[in-house]
């Protein structure tokens, strides 16, 4: 796969995607370290302990299966508890390619039916990205202060493994200036669907406060 970056033609070395899993749902209900209550307490919730005081019962359970309850309940305050791709339809899946490039970090794009899905950066190595965190949503990871980028991103490639031909495509680099001023202008270039829309909610999200 090529793109042409300011007169530079680029080559990423296709990666790729073995699904393991699909149809993951409610993944934020496993989440029991701590209790609902105890959630509240922490700064990035504190601002909806008065929401669930009025259902005391669920103070001391943990809280996923709280939030689970609020949800089942028909009560919207649940999804104050996670990001914006918290409650979504995930897959579990690892990736197969060049073992030598996957342990570089660098560039990675995400193409489905040939069309530039989505731009990102890997300051650790491609295959820990791919395979512990994208690849790997965990319960935690779905909650305010969990990882919304990699929830985003799973979901959508959950969406669309079904009908289209889904993969990660790899430039490696390790300057992370040079990573993110290459990133910034393949999306200026080709305006990835994933990546704008991304963005735009973020923002919509931050207006709302």
């Amino acid at each position: 796969m090529f793109n042409q970056i300011n007169e530079e033609k680029i080559e990423f070395t296709k990666v790729e995607i073995i699904v393991l899993e699909q149809g993951i749902s409610d993944l934020f209900e496993s989440f029991d370290k701590k209790t609902l209550g105890e959630l509240t307490k922490q700064k990035k919730y504190e601002h909806l302990k008065d929401c669930v005081n009025k259902q005391k019962y669920l103070l001391d359970m943990p809280a996923g299966a709280a939030l689970k309850s609020l949800k089942e309940e028909g009560n919207s305050i649940y999804r104050q508890f996670l990001n914006n791709y918290g409650d979504l339809i995930y897959s579990r899946f690892v990736v197969s390619g060049d073992e030598n490039l996957l342990k570089h970090r660098g560039i990675y794009t995400i193409v489905a039916n040939n069309e530039l899905k989505f731009c990102g950066v890997c300051a650790r190595t491609f295959k820990e990205r791919f395979n512990q965190h994208i690849g790997s949503i965990y319960a935690k990871g779905c909650y305010r202060d969990g990882t919304s980028t990699h929830c985003h991103v799973n979901a959508k490639i959950t969406q669309l493994l079904p009908t289209s031909d889904v993969h990660f495509a790899i430039y490696p680099m390790e300057n992370e200036k040079a990573m993110n001023k290459l990133k910034n202008a393949i999306v200026k270039r080709f305006e990835p669907e994933w990546n704008l829309r991304y963005n735009r909610e973020i923002f919509e999200l931050s207006s709302s406060f």
